[in-house]
Formats: structure tokens, C-alpha cells, sequence
């Protein structure tokens, strides 16, 4: 049944995905420019600025945890595929989170600005608690949509042992 306490956890799961993919995480500055980062691109940040640095699989990797969500959502008859999904969701989004938050700015901006300019600074906007409330909420939501899942499957097998 779709209309079950997890399916509203599972739907807030495929929402902040597509939402996190189009905000920007954070800025960069640096001593001649100023650039944004979000899940797309580091681009330079005036009106229309170009993109200096591609991140498509940031927003690829958003773009399948929010698929995964989905695909969740709807086999709702199966539930032990169910969980197998929601729990591949979950590692997928803990990709996703390494990504954004450590492997990016660390390694990638480090590659990236290394020769161009002496440092950079990364700034998160409102020091990224947007971010983090979003990220956390959505591993709230995975988290408490598995839990429930496993509850409903209890639930049945329990009605049969009865039968």
C-alpha cells in the first residue's frame, strides 16, 4: 500500500535530492575571483558567470539517490526488496555526502586551484547549516522508512505464524 508511514518518509527522501542539486553549496574565495559551488559546476560568481569546473557526478550521484528513493517508493508489495533498496539508497547518499563535504573541496578545489592562486577558502552559506539540515533530514527519512518497512514485514509474518 502506498499509503503507508514510510512512503511519506520515502517521498521527503526523493524531494531534498533534486532540491540539493540546485543550490549552491558554498563559495569560494579567492584572491582575484569569487566562485560558487554547487552539485553541477564551480563557476565564477557574477551574473551568468562561466562554469570553470564540471561536478556532474555530484549531481549524478543526487540524481540516483533520489531514482533509488523512487523505485522504493513503488515497490511497496515487495518489502524485503524494499529494504535492499532503501539500504543501497543509504549507501549511495553516504557516497554522495563524502563527496560534497570532504572529497571536493579537499582533493578536487586543492588539484584545481594548485598553481593558479596561493590559496582559496571555502565558505559555506550561513555556515552551511542549510546543508546540513537538509542532509541530515534526508538520512533521517532513509533511515526511518527502512525502520518502518522492517516493522510492516514483522507485522505480516507475525499475521501468518497466527494463520
Amino acid at each position: 500500500m502506498i499509503q503507508r508511514v514510510q512512503s511519506i518518509f520515502l517521498f521527503i527522501a526523493i524531494i531534498i535530492p533534486i532540491v540539493l542539486i540546485f543550490i549552491p553549496f558554498g563559495k569560494i574565495n579567492t584572491v582575484e575571483y569569487q566562485y560558487v559551488y554547487d552539485s553541477i559546476s564551480l563557476k565564477l560568481n557574477i551574473n551568468d558567470g562561466e562554469s570553470v569546473l564540471r561536478l556532474y557526478y555530484l549531481a549524478f550521484c543526487l540524481f540516483l539517490t533520489s531514482v533509488l528513493s523512487g523505485i522504493a517508493l513503488f515497490t511497496y508489495k515487495n518489502r524485503i526488496k524494499q529494504m535492499q533498496i532503501v539500504s543501497l539508497t543509504m549507501i549511495v547518499f553516504l557516497i554522495t555526502l563524502m563527496l560534497i563535504l570532504w572529497i571536493c573541496p579537499e582533493i578536487v578545489f586543492k588539484k584545481f586551484f594548485e598553481g593558479k592562486t596561493a590559496s582559496y577558502e571555502l565558505v559555506y552559506d550561513n555556515k552551511g547549516i542549510p546543508l546540513i539540515i537538509m542532509i541530515t533530514i534526508e538520512a533521517i527519512c532513509l533511515f526511518l522508512a527502512n525502520r518502518f518497512i522492517k516493522k510492516d514485514e514483522k507485522h505480516v509474518r507475525d499475521c501468518e505464524r497466527l494463520r
